[in-house]
């Protein structure tokens, strides 16, 4: 709301700055207005640019590992008392002041205010040639935007519940929106996905790789879909998340009306062609068919790949054939065939810190071997490894002090603490100055759509389908050592526990495990048998029908005079 305020505040200084004189009301030559700043394909890039700004920011990505990580049961910390206000968070015993509580909630509403200005302005670009070219330049900028809007919504409903949907144009008349269920939020979310998969290529490659494709919006579409959808309980979200993965893994094909559910829009086909920029009113080309809804979606199955190797197929053994595993999460892994949406980061290299460059910090600071600051935020423990592995070789990538690192380096850690080798930056990757780190963070894999496509198959009652997707997974984890390892067939709420662990296993670190638990409706249980173990009881207070969810930020609730609601139990 604060963000809002100041953004409208500024616009009317500059309405009434415009008055204030004749000679302010004279045209200025090149002045930007509301009409002309998103006229040109390149302004609107410019826009959406801002929009992925936002995912390279330091406190998006503080806020996703205090939030998804260090709330749950895979790590310790040394941040935990109760004078600070990230003690309190993990302690789930805070206030609904709490400033990282509001530090989420404000980075992801600047996101999606960004979107917005980009979905609310692409109708205003006028193209010198209405070609193919052209018009799936707009398309393909606006596809972009629906999905990184769709991150920011998702990242707010599963943290706080129903939150306010904001309009796309904002004036003084709509400061102040009352929330939304989180039902209407996750429509909305599933609306901007499904009109994302038809505007977007397959995936971007080679100088626009880091841009968000029709994978990345079909693969956060069936985690948004696996989100809503109760365990045990069988259901439309489950069975549309397991025809997701015929298309997305088998290659079955999709069909535009099919992946829209088009039934449910109150929009005329035409209208939402040109809205979408599918086709365009000016656009006379008769030799190329238009889109309909039995258009075909462009096929996933043969784009990526669980195995460890780049984009055109070479082995990630740049640090030895054991070490694949964890390379893909270092720089000859990124963009690799595994990975399905990145946030891209560059060094500066000027020492430029902070967020005025597009280097990540996030890394350097939660491996010490590669903190010049001290701070070890995020650690782990033998039986939390023993519990979250149980024997799996995917336990390569706990290190611990003094042990020897994939590029040959000795771990300068803790003694008695394990760090995990995804935070790890090997030395030749290392940037010149801290804080300043050019290594990419894997938001979406395709072991995860592999993984969700195995939940939903056994939530539908395909119990030996199931198996066959979590096994490929194992599968491929048992080429680190050359383990005959598999899971085993068994009654549904067997297969579903050991797919369960498959997906603690192979997704474990990447700061997820929190909202995971939630979902699975087992985040109380967990938790609170996590913070018996502890000195200091992190985690025993969490509060079951209360704490899976965050308060609203209070500073909302003040600035709205009650028109916005607080959670239940805060």
């Amino acid at each position: 709301m604060k963000i809002i305020l100041r953004i409208v505040a500024f616009s009317f200084a500059l309405v009434y700055l415009a008055g204030c004189s004749d000679f302010l009301d004279k045209d200025v030559l090149g002045y930007s207005t509301e009409e002309n700043f998103f006229d040109t394909q390149y302004k609107l890039q410019t826009a959406l640019n801002g929009v992925y700004d936002v995912l390279q920011s330091d406190m998006f990505n503080q806020c996703d590992w205090r939030f998804g990580e260090a709330t749950a049961d895979d790590v310790w910390g040394n941040d935990e008392g109760m004078g600070r206000s990230m003690g309190e968070l993990v302690q789930f015993r805070f206030k609904t002041s709490n400033e990282w509580i509001r530090n989420r909630y404000e980075i992801n509403y600047e996101g999606v205010h960004r979107a917005n200005q980009v979905i609310a302005n692409a109708h205003k670009v006028k193209l010198a040639i209405y070609d193919e070219p052209s018009i799936r330049g707009i398309r393909e900028i606006l596809g972009q935007a629906k999905f990184l809007r769709a991150l920011f919504y998702f990242n707010l409903v599963k943290t706080y519940g129903g939150v306010p949907i904001r309009p796309e144009t904002e004036t003084m008349s709509k400061l102040i929106v009352p929330r939304s269920t989180a039902a209407e939020v996750y429509a909305y979310i599933e609306k901007d996905l499904r009109e994302a998969a038809v505007m977007l290529p397959a995936i971007f490659t080679d100088a626009n790789a880091g841009k968000a494709g029709e994978g990345a919006a079909v693969a956060l579409l069936m985690k948004v879909l696996m989100y809503q959808a109760t365990p045990g309980e069988r259901s439309e979200k489950w069975e549309e998340m397991m025809r997701l993965g015929e298309f997305f893994v088998d290659g079955k094909p999709m069909n535009y009306g099919e992946i829209l559910k088009f039934n449910t829009y109150q929009e005329e086909w035409n209208d939402f062609r040109l809205r979408l920029w599918l086709d365009h009113k000016e656009w006379k080309a008769e030799e190329k068919e238009k889109s309909s809804l039995t258009t075909t979606l462009r096929e996933l199955s043969t784009t990526y790949s669980l195995a460890y190797v780049s984009v055109n197929n070479r082995q990630l053994n740049d640090y030895g054939a054991t070490n694949a595993y964890v390379a893909q999460f270092y720089l000859p892994g990124e963009f690799c065939r595994g990975s399905i949406f990145e946030i891209t980061f560059n060094e500066s290299k000027d020492g430029t810190g902070g967020d005025l460059n597009e280097g990540d910090a996030i890394y350097t600071a939660l491996f010490p071997n590669n903190d010049i600051y001290g701070a070890k935020p995020m650690y782990t423990r033998e039986d939390i490894v023993s519990s979250l592995f149980r024997g799996d070789p995917r336990v390569l990538t706990i290190q611990a002090h003094m042990a020897i690192l994939p590029d040959g380096e000795m771990a300068q850690l803790v003694p008695g603490l394990l760090f995990p080798l995804k935070w790890y930056t090997p030395l030749k990757e290392m940037p010149q100055y801290g804080g300043d780190n050019g290594k990419n963070r894997r938001l979406i894999r395709f072991a995860e759509v592999i993984l969700m496509y195995a939940e939903a198959l056994n939530e539908c009652g395909e119990g030996a389908r199931a198996m066959e997707q979590v096994n490929k997974n194992r599968a491929q984890a048992n080429t680190i050592n050359g383990s005959g390892t598999l899971y085993v067939a068994g009654g549904y709420g067997y297969q579903r526990d050991q797919i369960w662990q498959e997906r603690r296993a192979e997704l474990a670190f990447e700061w997820d495990r929190f909202f995971d638990l939630v979902r699975q409706k087992r985040a109380a249980e967990v938790i609170k048998a996590f913070g018996l173990a502890r000195d200091n009881k992190r985690g025993f207070y969490f509060r079951k029908g209360v704490n899976e969810i965050f308060p609203i930020p209070q500073t909302e609730i003040d600035i709205s005079n009650g028109v916005i609601k607080q959670n239940p139990g805060y």
